[in-house]
């Protein structure tokens, strides 16, 4: 959930529109080589669904994805997935603080229309929203437009084929690191994206299929670019993108100078004159897009 929520987030809330040519518009997949590299290394752009259309990424075992997963040693995703950690580790965070419910942060004729909505998209999960953050109602209510074909998303699939290959399993980020992020949202800016998601659902609903289309089409560039459609505060921008670009490039040289590394993270990291794939390029390593 907390994956989705923040690849969604980003891809909604970014307004950063420059484009660097290190991505191109036919590939989700980079090679990392040079530098104080002996090997080759890889970055993939993933994203947190089940829906069997993004799976279309990896279901040919011979496309030219597998060759470059095959010869790395670490399999490296935005955090390393062990389901109970996760959930242990995110529930105290997941919680508005004492004092503090859904319906003080609403006028009463916007509470009502959430709840309606909960109680018509949720069943029971409706209960839950007057006491998580307005961040993690959107979640559940995206999660509910998922088409779930496959038990886990596809970047945590990846991380299951590594532990079936016997490969290194790593997290580029931790679970604090990414909940971090989000609490750079007031609690009233979280209910204001509520109220907006719940006020258009059907919007909400075509800039999530619009996504899956671009993604299956390999369009990084465009769907990079869908991003751009509205904005947010430096701050926010900050902490959900930018930061968070600079510690993933970090972690994954890290990892890549130890051994041949393939990252998979959000398409939305990649691209941009602040993406990984510059920041990479930035530091000596040549960057080329593999294709598929």
């Amino acid at each position: 959930m907390i994956r989705l929520l923040l690849c969604l987030l980003v891809l909604k809330l970014c307004a950063s529109t420059s484009v660097y040519s290190q991505a191109v518009n036919t590939s989700l997949l980079y090679e990392i080589s040079g530098g104080a590299l002996t090997h080759k290394s890889y970055v993939f752009g993933t994203i947190h669904l089940r829906d069997k259309r993004v799976f279309e990424q990896v279901n040919n075992k011979r496309d030219s994805l597998w060759y470059c997963f095959k010869h790395c040693d670490i399999i490296a995703g935005e955090l390393k997935f062990d389901k109970k950690e996760i959930k242990e580790a995110a529930m105290d965070k997941v919680m508005m603080p004492d004092g503090i419910t859904l319906q003080s942060l609403l006028s009463p004729e916007s509470y009502d229309k959430v709840k309606v909505y909960a109680k018509e998209t949720l069943g029971w999960k409706a209960i839950l929203i007057d006491r998580i953050k307005p961040l993690f109602s959107i979640s559940l209510f995206t999660e509910a437009m998922e088409n779930a074909d496959y038990k886990y998303p596809l970047d945590i699939y990846l991380q299951e084929q590594g532990e079936k290959k016997k490969k290194e399993i790593a997290g580029i980020e931790t679970i604090d690191e990414q909940m971090q992020a989000l609490s750079s949202m007031s609690l009233k800016d979280q209910a204001k994206e509520l109220e907006d998601f719940v006020n258009n659902p059907t919007d909400s609903r075509a800039e999530f299929e619009k996504m899956i289309d671009l993604y299956k089409e390999r369009k990084l560039l465009d769907l990079y670019a869908l991003i751009a459609t509205s904005g947010m505060s430096d701050s926010i921008e900050t902490a959900l993108l930018t930061d968070r670009n600079k510690l993933m490039a970090f972690r994954i040289e890290t990892m890549m100078l130890r051994k041949p590394t393939f990252a998979a993270i959000g398409s939305a990291h990649l691209p941009g004159d602040k993406g990984v794939l510059e920041l990479l390029r930035s530091k000596g390593y040549r960057i080329r897009a593999v294709g598929q």
